[in-house]
């Protein structure tokens, strides 16, 4: 084979690449490039100080507190705040956050209920249940504060005859509960002292 045709088809060879890897890159131009993420630095717990929190969680409370910073008046930057340290288990801290929140929004009833949870688990049970009441008196059936007023009538006030009433209305007024028979398995191991 001559030279000028072996240097033809390697230039009609090289062309045609060309051309479709152009064509690749134009057709795919609109799809995210995928990478392979770094390997996230090892941080050993018992590095951190004590009482702070996991790397991630501190992260997002800084980012919290700074857009609630900025934008002071939103009550849902508090919400989160303290649902933050709640799952962080800093419950005296989502009080806090929590009652900032109220201040901005008033009778928000998850609000409130999460703060009677954090109340109950520092074992303020009174000042729990009269949080609860209150969601309850204009929030009749709101499950989760019937729920919960249970459960500090029961492991906070060792009522269990008040604690099982709060289930039965809970029932009672959310007929579609989605744990209804969990909840009436509750109710009658309770009822034979079981």
């Amino acid at each position: 084979m001559n030279r000028k045709l072996i240097n033809g088809i390697f230039a009609c060879v090289t062309g045609l690449l060309g051309a479709v890897a152009l064509w690749s890159i134009y057709s795919n131009r609109d799809m995210p490039v995928i990478r392979e993420a770094p390997e996230p630095e090892s941080i050993i717990g018992s590095q951190l100080p004590e009482g702070h929190p996991p790397i991630d969680a501190a992260n997002k409370l800084a980012a919290l507190e700074e857009m609630s910073s900025k934008d002071p008046q939103n009550p849902d930057y508090k919400t989160q705040l303290g649902n933050t340290y709640y799952d962080l288990g800093q419950y005296q801290k989502a009080i806090e956050a929590y009652q900032a929140s109220l201040k901005l929004r008033p009778q928000d009833p998850s609000v409130e209920t999460d703060m009677a949870t954090c109340l109950h688990i520092l074992g303020q049970h009174d000042k729990a249940l009269e949080i609860l009441d209150k969601v309850l008196r204009y929030r009749p059936d709101f499950a989760q504060a019937l729920y919960n007023k249970g459960i500090v009538l029961l492991n906070g006030k060792n009522d269990t005859k008040a604690g099982i009433a709060a289930w039965e209305e809970l029932l009672r007024s959310n007929p579609n509960y989605p744990q209804r028979a969990n909840m009436e398995q509750k109710i009658r191991q309770l009822k034979s002292g079981g």
